[in-house]
């Protein structure tokens, strides 16, 4: 009995890892398409976006503020979280869907450059 409790435990802390979807560049782009449904979430930091640049139309909320910004977040769409390569964004999309928000999926900005999509310079 306690190594079934110990099965459904660890299936349990599972359960949030395996909800997270992480979107190839092909599915970012696709998802893009009709931005009226989505909201693209960038939790990279300032000097990030900068460096890498953007996606026209995303929101930037740094992932150490997310929980304080929640309710800059709507509801009312699908979610996709971005940072760098798709950690952070990971994380995020584990906080929102904690906090009940619908998360289509994380993706990384430069994987999404190195298959040849394009990104706009952030226009101070």
């Amino acid at each position: 009995m306690k190594r079934l409790l110990f099965i459904c435990a660890l299936a349990a802390l599972a359960l949030p890892l395996a909800a997270e979807k992480k979107l190839t560049p092909d599915e970012l782009s696709k998802a893009l398409e009709d931005k009226t449904k989505v909201f693209l979430l960038d939790v990279r930091e300032p000097a990030e976006l900068e460096q890498a640049g953007i996606i026209d139309g995303y929101v930037n909320i740094p992932l150490g503020q997310l929980e304080a910004r929640l309710k800059e977040v709507p509801k009312n769409k699908l979610i996709i979280t971005m940072c760098m390569r798709g950690g952070r964004a990971g994380r995020a999309a584990a906080i929102l869907e904690a906090a009940g928000y619908e998360v289509y999926g994380s993706c990384g900005i430069v994987p999404y450059q190195e298959a040849g999509y394009k990104t706009s310079t952030l226009k101070k």
